[in-house]
Formats: structure tokens, sequence, C-alpha cells
């Protein structure tokens, strides 16, 4: 049998999460060789060594530029001040917040010389104290490339210097050649623990670069602090249909989100997890008794923190929403992680969690038939049981509910059997993800203040394995058959993981029994560092 291009072609997609078989197979003649290098090549990682220039020798062979499609490059610049005797006495270097191997002329030459690169994702190896980014050339180097698609700078800042004046005009009319370019996806991260700042150059950049790309965007991510805000709510968004923005709520302007982001009507997910002090006042996307209209009526994913219950908007939730999570930002389990891994000037208060009442007068306005998955966290009090019935009853067709569970320190019983009970009716339930908060759970790691370690061994204590294993099997054995697995958030090993529970029923002659199987952890899918 002869196999044409195409064929071995998908052959090769098949295996192309087996690096080794792909590669192995790619071996056996030149032609299979040929049709597999993208594959074999089209994902790169390529280090940049801090205060090096890199030569092309040091870059990625250009016989593989052809194949490019996606490349990450990592730079291992250091801060000055490690090498610096006194830290309390060191002045902040330049060097310290722009990255000089990736403004590198070498690199921009062969990127602009990979006809199929269409992402780039930019990121430190190792954390800056400072901050650590990239110039405006550098930027535009980036957002000049013919065939880029998506860019993401993960914890990479943008401009944190302001840029030369002359310099700026030039490129600042090179980006505007083509508003309307291929570039569709744009995130910009930055770490969600961080302390607020304000940075003028950086809002000034990316005022400039939303300018030129609104048109062409289709997802948005960015931090909050440097957004400008102003800007977003007065372009065109015609394609946009993912925005995130995460970090401080800003104060300016002072527009409610149902007007504010009303230039984006096709928009179908918006995340927002916004850091609200404790004393804040309210923050309805659409506040009671506002003359306004629905902006997004083809909505799937609505992430609120600190949902507010006099807020319109649930209201007018449209059919087709398929997701909804409502839970604070950073959520508890984070904010415990930190009370014990920050000094304690570096900490703050946020607003406390809502009752389950409160997420019950939201819920009640919400009419989403299609509702497929829900996230809620609350603090616990005698209305728990009233709200997951609620939730059990008026959105069956769930299949993943997340809870998040906060209670008093002197409230140690978990009603494990009550909260099963309540979800009895959601008949389409495969997955359940729980934060109990259960009294055994092991606090996240070490209290710098008590100079104690709260939790280094490796595994958990048996009495907090003891629960987990239980309360899995409780939710397996009292829920709908459908269940396929409970998911425990734990803390392990200096990290936020979900231990991950399989249903196994088996079916006997007479009875059928079924038993849960640990049998894997996951990282909390949350970004939270």
């Amino acid at each position: 049998m002869t196999l044409d291009d195409d064929s071995l072609v998908n052959l090769l997609e098949h295996l192309r999460t087996d690096k080794g078989s792909c590669k192995r197979l790619s071996s056996t003649c030149r032609r299979i060789r040929t049709l597999s290098m993208p594959l074999l090549f089209g994902r790169c990682r390529q280090v940049l060594k801090g205060h090096e220039v890199p030569s092309e020798t040091y870059l990625v062979p250009r016989t593989l530029w052809p194949y490019i499609r996606t490349i990450k490059l990592l730079c291992r610049c250091l801060d000055g001040y490690l090498l610096y005797n006194n830290w309390d006495t060191y002045v902040r270097q330049n060097s310290d917040v722009i990255c000089g191997p990736l403004a590198n002329p070498t690199l921009h030459h062969a990127l602009h010389n990979m006809p199929r690169l269409s992402v780039i994702v930019l990121h430190p190896e190792k954390s800056h104290v400072f901050g650590h980014g990239i110039i405006w050339e550098t930027l535009c180097s980036f957002l000049s490339l013919p065939q880029l698609s998506q860019l993401v700078l993960d914890r990479v800042r943008v401009c944190p210097v302001p840029p030369d004046a002359s310099t700026l005009q030039i490129n600042s009319a090179t980006l505007q050649l083509h508003p309307s370019g291929f570039l569709s996806r744009l995130e910009y991260l930055l770490p969600n623990t961080r302390t607020p700042y304000s940075e003028s150059p950086e809002t000034e950049a990316l005022d400039r670069v939303l300018r030129s790309l609104h048109l062409s965007l289709e997802a948005l991510s960015l931090p909050t602090e440097p957004a400008p805000m102003v800007t977003l709510s007065h372009l065109d968004w015609p394609r946009l249909r993912e925005l995130k923005l995460r970090g401080l709520r800003w104060t300016s302007p002072d527009l409610p989100l149902v007007r504010l982001f009303a230039c984006m009507p096709n928009l179908r997910v918006l995340v927002l997890e916004l850091m609200e002090p404790d004393g804040a006042s309210a923050t309805a996307l659409w506040p009671r008794g506002l003359p306004a209209s629905y902006p997004w009526p083809f909505l799937e994913s609505l992430f609120l923190s600190h949902p507010d219950p006099d807020d319109e908007i649930y209201a007018h939730l449209p059919s087709t929403l398929h997701t909804l999570k409502l839970m604070s930002w950073p959520h508890q389990c984070i904010q415990e992680w930190q009370e014990v891994n920050r000094h304690m000037d570096e900490s703050r208060f946020y607003r406390p969690l809502p009752s389950p009442s409160v997420l019950l007068c939201i819920l009640r306005k919400c009419h989403a038939p299609h509702l497929r998955e829900l996230a809620v966290e609350y603090q616990a009090d005698s209305t728990e049981l009233s709200l997951l019935s609620h939730i059990s009853s008026y959105f069956p067709r769930l299949t993943t509910f997340e809870l998040h569970r906060s209670r008093d320190t002197g409230d140690v019983h978990v009603p494990v059997l009550g909260i099963a009970q309540s979800l009895t009716s959601l008949s389409q339930l495969r997955i359940l993800k729980v934060n109990l908060n259960l009294p055994e759970m092991t606090p996240p790691m070490f209290d710098w203040y008590k100079r104690e370690p709260c939790f280094w061994q490796e595994l958990n204590p048996p009495d907090f394995e003891e629960s987990l294993r239980g309360t899995a099997t409780t939710f397996a054995q009292v829920l709908n058959p459908c269940l396929q697995q409970v998911w425990h958030f734990v803390y392990h090993w200096f990290q936020l993981q979900w231990r991950i529970y399989h249903v196994v029923r088996v079916e006997g002659d007479e009875s059928a029994e079924t038993r849960v199987e640990a049998r894997t952890n996951v990282r909390y899918e949350t970004e939270w560092i």
C-alpha cells in the first residue's frame, strides 16, 4: 500500500503528541523526514543568556527557520543587586529593567526570516524585583513581523523606561502602516501577587499599541494598572471575542462596565479578576436604575470577582452563556498562601467573601438554560444548603461545578452529606471540584512570623488523606451516576493543586459498589504567582 503525502501528514499529526514515535518514523526515509520537519520543529524554545550578545550560531540553526511556527524566548538576566554587597543602598540600573538579549538585532534578524512564525512568547527565567521588560523599539520589531498572529508577554514589562522622543515618533508611524494586520491575540501577563504600581511610559506604550491593533485583535489580556482604560472605552473593537483584565480595580474612568465596554459587541469571554480592598464601594457592572442596554449578545463565559447582588447584569445575561464564575480575586486559597509567604507590610486586606444568601440573590436573577460550568466561592453560614439546592434545581445541565467554601476558625463542622444531597438534581454532572476547607487540611507553606514549618512534608497527614477520600466517596455515592471525577483542592509541596479522584462503579449480582481512586494531582489551573 502506498500512502500519499496528505495521508502521511495525517499519520504524523496523530503521532505528534509522542515526539519519540514521530522522530523514529521521520528517520525511515527522506520523504517522511521532509514531511515531518514542520511537526518536529514547529515549536521551539530559545534561551537567551543575560548580558551576552547572541551570535547567529548561538540561535536556532538557520536550516530550521522555515519550519518554526511558535517560539518561546527565555532570558536569563539577573538583577544587579544580587551581586551588590548592601542591598539597602542599591540603586536600580537600566539593565535591571531593560532586557538586553531580547533587543539584540541578531535575534530580530532571525525572527524576521522565519516565514511561518506566528506565535512569540517572551518569558524571563528568573524573577525580578524591579520588573524586567522590553523597550519600545523591541516591541515594534516584534509587532512588525508579517505573519505574527499571537504575542505573549509573560512577566515581561512593556516599556519600563521612556523611549527616546525621536525614535518613538518614527516607530509609532511604522506601526500605523498596518493597523489591520495579522495580530489577533495579545496577552500581557504579570505576576498576580505583585504590588500595585503605575508606570506612565508603560501606559503610553500600550495606548499606542491598542490604537494600532484594535481592528484586528480577537483576544486581549491586560494587567489593570498600566492599561489605558479610557482608550479601551473609546475605540471600536469589531473582532474582539475575549477580554481578560486582572489586577487592582481602576478608579478612572468612573464608568459602569456596561458602558465602558459597550464598544465590544462580539465579545464571547469576559474575565474580570480585580483586587478590591476591604471597604471598597459596590462595583456593579450595571448599577441598579442605570439606563442602558445589554452590550454583549453572544457572551458565552463570564468571570466576575466580588459579585454585587444589586448588579442588573445578571438579569440580562444571554441564553448563549455556558460558563459563569463568581469568585473573589485573589481566590481565598491564594490569599492564604500569600499570608504565610509575604511580609506583613506587603500583605493586603481584601473585600470579605459573600455569604451564600448574597449568591442566592444573584443566581435567582440569572436565566441561563444552557449553563454548563459554574463556580462559586462564599463564607459558609446557615443559608449554604439553600444556595446549593437552588443551583441544583435551576441549572440542571451543569457538567462541571466548582465550590470554594470558607468557614470561621471555630467552626469545624463541614456538612459533606448535606452538600452532596443538595446537589442530587444535577443529573449531567461529570466533574465536581471542591475546596471544603476541611479542618484536617494542612496550611500552605512556611509561617515566617511563627518561624515554624507549616507544610514541608511531601505526604499529607493520614487524617487529612482519610478526609479527602471519605468526602470524595460520599459525593460519588450520593450524586448522580454520571459523576466521573471529584477534585479536591490541596496545598502540596509548595504548590496549589487539585487531587483528582476517579469514580469507580462495579456492578455486582445483587448490588453495585461505588468507590473512588486517587489517580493524580494537577496544578491549580488559575495562574496565581
